[in-house]
């Protein structure tokens, strides 16, 4: 009985899975590789967002570190811009400036933009459904 559960499941993660099931050697040698040596998998056709890394934190934070200064939209929008390659600023300004108004808000000391923002924080995703960091720590910190 559980080795029919087992292929049940089986078929069934194969039948929903995003990449098709192939032997093409040289498609299993690049899924070795990005197993073992930490190459990403490429697969023609299919766009692979950025994940958020740890170092994204320290970007942000150094955004809100230079609020009050020229530099903080630099550096929130250039972060901004790289965590939502799929909203381009050209195309999707009034999303990049609500954002940047939020933060600036938020960094002025205004409670209702940062409770907000700490809500984003914690889930990662701004209110306008742009992508932002997910940091516990900096959400807890933006607590009013």
């Amino acid at each position: 009985m559980m080795r029919c559960l087992q292929i049940a499941c089986l078929l069934a993660s194969v039948a929903v899975a995003d990449t098709p099931l192939t032997l093409n050697p040289d498609v299993v040698d690049a899924a070795k590789r990005a197993v073992f040596n930490g190459e990403p998998m490429v697969i023609p056709g299919v766009k692979v967002l950025p994940d958020v890394e740890q170092g994204d934190v320290a970007l942000w934070q150094q955004a809100m570190d230079a609020a009050g200064t020229e530099l903080m939209p630099v550096h929130l929008l250039a972060l901004l811009q790289r965590l939502n390659p799929d909203k381009p600023m050209e195309q999707n300004a009034a999303l990049y400036a609500e954002a940047l108004r939020l933060h600036v808000l938020a960094a002025a000391g205004n409670k209702a933009a940062k409770v907000e923002l700490a809500s984003a924080l914690r889930i990662g995703v701004l209110p306008n459904g742009m992508r932002l960091i997910c940091d516990a720590a900096a959400a807890a910190a933006m607590q009013p």
